[in-house]
């Protein structure tokens, strides 16, 4: 009697473990890089460098997303982050390419227009998805779509005027940004997972912890 329900006991646990979810069994999972608590990312909607609109809830779907924050008139670690992004979708296999979303977000749209990020795009020869913004009103919806990105990714980010004639009404004619941002890997069902700080990166670790992601 006691064998029956010893047996009964261990196929209740196999069901079990059969019906629970691969989001549950991804928090015993310890990353690379620094652990995000499955921040969900809020929907979001903005302009891509060829002038069409973009929404993560359509085009990311059911994929790991890679996202790196940066802007074109950053010449240190921006282009090292772009390489770097390069290179990891260079190891993909085709199904995990498949599966593998990239995006970069500017956090400097006042001078990342469409025209000037498809030229980063173009020049870094960085084939996947840049967004920005069409209007950079402080009071426009897209300017608050790509401020409330920024938000739910915690990007830290300001703006630095360099001279202090400018006749700019609502931002500064000549300045600086200086922003604290990472390269943020999503998992599938939308949630963020990994941060990897953009002078942090090891290239073989970052792999590592996509792939983890990707087979969940």
């Amino acid at each position: 009697m006691q064998r029956s329900v010893n047996a009964a006991l261990m196929t209740f646990l196999l069901l079990l473990a059969g019906c629970t979810s691969s989001e549950d069994l991804g928090v015993q999972w310890q990353p690379n890089g620094e652990a995000i608590d499955s921040v969900p990312v809020n929907d979001f909607t903005l302009l891509t460098s060829e002038n069409t609109t973009w929404t993560f809830s359509e085009h990311a779907a059911n994929t790991t997303t890679v996202v790196a924050f940066l802007f074109t008139n950053c010449l240190d670690v921006c282009p090292v982050v772009t390489y770097n992004m390069k290179w990891i979708q260079s190891q993909l296999t085709p199904d995990e390419a498949a599966n593998t979303t990239f995006l970069t977000i500017t956090v400097d749209p006042w001078r990342d227009n469409v025209s000037k990020l498809h030229e980063w795009k173009t020049s870094t020869n960085s084939s996947w998805t840049h967004l920005t913004v069409n209007t950079t009103e402080s009071d426009a919806p897209s300017m608050q779509n790509i401020q409330s990105v920024w938000e739910n990714f915690e990007v830290g980010l300001s703006i630095e005027e360099n001279t202090t004639n400018s006749t700019a009404r609502h931002h500064p004619s000549d300045y600086t940004v200086n922003h604290s941002t990472g390269t943020i890997i999503i998992d599938r069902f939308g949630n963020q997972r990994v941060w990897w700080g953009d002078n942090d990166w090891i290239l073989d670790l970052f792999l590592e912890d996509l792939r983890s992601l990707i087979e969940l």
